[in-house]
């Protein structure tokens, strides 16, 4: 069974992201498209070399004879991290900014290990002063308070 190197799919998602976006960038006006086509051409180049590193690493395996092993066991972290983030901006709206962020961090900071009530705490604390003084209070930014205020 032919196995891939874990940088080709990386490489073959990015450069279809990039892809992707350039083509959208299309749409737009001619000078504001200037840095996202410039950023995205940059990604695109570098998605081709990690997918042509990922290639040269699957052929130098398989004429080792080196059983690499599969992707999925390497993409749990990506995914979860991936997940969460996808359900903490569809409870921005619901929960609003501060509920859903502290919600989302809480969750991160178990996700990752910290173990200290109190410096989860301290941190919650620190972060949403921090947001409400910056962009609340000195930037008049209104945030999304969801739907249950």
């Amino acid at each position: 069974m032919k196995t891939l190197h874990m940088d080709v799919s990386i490489g073959l998602a990015m450069l279809l992201f990039s892809i992707t976006f350039y083509s959208l960038t299309m749409m737009m006006p001619a000078d504001p498209a200037v840095f996202p086509k410039l950023i995205l051409s940059v990604l695109g180049l570098f998605s081709l070399l990690i997918l042509v590193s990922g290639i040269s690493k699957t052929r130098a395996a398989q004429k080792a004879n080196v059983n690499s092993t599969p992707v999925c066991p390497h993409i749990r972290g990506p995914a979860v991290t991936f997940t969460a983030l996808c359900i903490y901006l569809a409870l921005i709206s619901v929960l609003g900014f501060f509920t859903a962020s502290s919600l989302a961090a809480l969750f991160f900071m178990f996700y990752f290990g910290l173990k200290s009530y109190v410096q989860m705490f301290f941190v919650l604390v620190l972060m949403n002063t921090f947001v409400y003084l910056l962009f609340v209070w000195q930037l008049r930014i209104s945030l999304p308070t969801g739907l249950l205020l």
